[in-house]
């Protein structure tokens, strides 16, 4: 695979991991694990990619640009190379292109429809602590910061959690 994991099971291995965790906790939990958080991430990660891409592109149109940019932190400076990442998120595009309805077909071997269209229709709280904290817990966390909580990320699980719809054939209008 390469550039997104290393490991050419994985997506295989988090859908056992899923059917361990219906067993144990749930349907609930096992989708929220395996959708709310596995497939939220992936998904995310092509949105974080191809936003990179599209900043750099604009970049690279400036007559002064350079693709050197120096962070200071504390007493610290980290260097980064803005043409690596585009090629680095470049290449991860088209794998997770790839990899999403590979991903979406393998839940549905392993998932009944209804049960997939009834956690989607729940309006879950995406990310890892989606299925793993309580209200009160994620509440406590966005309150401390824990959790980056704005209208940004609102904004933008939104537009993720659209595209996850697109991917399971499922309409936001049947989600009412």
């Amino acid at each position: 695979m390469g550039k997104i994991f290393i490991n050419d099971n994985q997506i295989q291995e988090w859908v056992d991991a899923a059917e361990g965790i219906t067993e144990d906790f749930g349907i609930e939990k096992g989708l929220g694990y395996l959708i709310g958080e596995k497939f939220y991430n992936l998904v995310a990660l092509l949105h974080d990619a191809r936003k990179t891409v599209r900043e750099i592109d604009e970049k690279r149109k400036q007559p002064d640009y350079n693709p050197i940019r120096v962070t200071k932190y504390k007493d610290k400076e980290f260097i980064s190379n803005l043409d690596d990442m585009y090629e680095w998120d470049k290449g991860r595009i088209p794998e997770a292109e790839k990899l999403l309805p590979e991903f979406v077909i393998l839940v549905r071997e392993a998932f009944e429809p209804h049960e997939i269209q009834e956690y989607l229709q729940s309006h879950p709280r995406l990310g890892v602590h989606g299925h793993i904290s309580t209200e009160e817990q994620h509440e406590f966390m966005v309150q401390h910061g824990a959790i980056e909580h704005s209208i940004d990320t609102e904004l933008q699980d939104a537009l993720i959690f659209g595209d996850m719809l697109k991917y399971f054939g499922i309409s936001p209008d049947s989600l009412k």
